[in-house]
């Protein structure tokens, strides 16, 4: 009999921890199954949020930069940045196009002929702009008129030099040139000034000449040489207003 009892007694207390597993496990599995429902919910509220500040972002640089992209109003009709685009393309596509191209072969025929410019040479006609445009509001006021920026100046200026440099030996006066010329103009330009008193000028006026005839000369030569190939259409011309 109380074999009988004993294992009663253990028949109820497996039902029981039977039971407690069952309710432990259905538990853990609810609070899985919880964590994994409430999971895609935060991770939708942290791409609203990403959406949120970059529809923020945008709309502050729409903000900061909406004057650059539309210039101009005309009874609440924007006139864009493209549109000034296009119509400057139409007037002067052509031409910029071209100054640019040349600048470009300029420059890279430079650089093949590995010349090197002096700095002071450069920035001693630096001082000599500053002083010449000092009663004009300074250079760099003169500059900001054309578009301009110092270092722009210089890069000009450095080109320039290079290219007396490649050319020097066609640009430079004889002193037989000089002389010519100041007999020429001795009672008009050099009227009572002797010929060492002149000389410079005549030296840097006729090298002006000089240099602009062989510039053209070595510009179509190395036109040829530095290969250009154009991949847009050439633009055409805007009509005149005046025509």
């Amino acid at each position: 009999m109380p074999a009988k009892k004993t294992k009663k007694t253990n028949s109820k207390t497996t039902k029981k921890t039977t039971s407690q597993t069952i309710v432990s496990k259905s538990t853990k599995a609810s609070e899985n199954f919880s964590h994994v429902v409430t999971q895609p919910r935060k991770g939708l509220n942290r791409k609203l949020l990403i959406s949120a500040l970059i529809i923020l972002s945008l709309a502050l640089l729409g903000y900061k930069f909406m004057p650059w992209l539309v210039p101009a109003m005309v009874d609440k009709k924007p006139i864009t940045r493209l549109d000034v685009y296009r119509q400057m393309n139409k007037a002067y596509g052509q031409q910029t196009l071209n100054d640019l191209v040349n600048e470009a072969v300029i420059k890279e025929a430079v650089k093949k002929a590995n010349v090197k410019v002096d700095p002071a040479k450069v920035q001693q006609q630096i001082d000599q702009f500053k002083k010449q445009f000092e009663k004009l509001g300074g250079l760099d006021q003169v500059l900001a008129q054309r578009g301009l920026t110092l270092d722009d100046l210089k890069d000009q200026i450095k080109t320039q030099l290079a290219i007396e440099e490649i050319l020097k030996d066609k640009i430079t006066p004889s002193d037989k040139e000089v002389k010519a010329e100041y007999d020429k103009n001795k009672d008009t330009l050099y009227k009572g000034k002797k010929l060492d008193e002149v000389k410079d000028q005549i030296t840097n006026s006729l090298k002006q000449v000089k240099l602009s005839k062989a510039f053209m000369d070595w510009f179509q030569k190395v036109k040829k040489e530095i290969q250009v190939k154009y991949l847009a259409p050439t633009p055409t011309p805007a009509p005149s207003l005046q025509q």
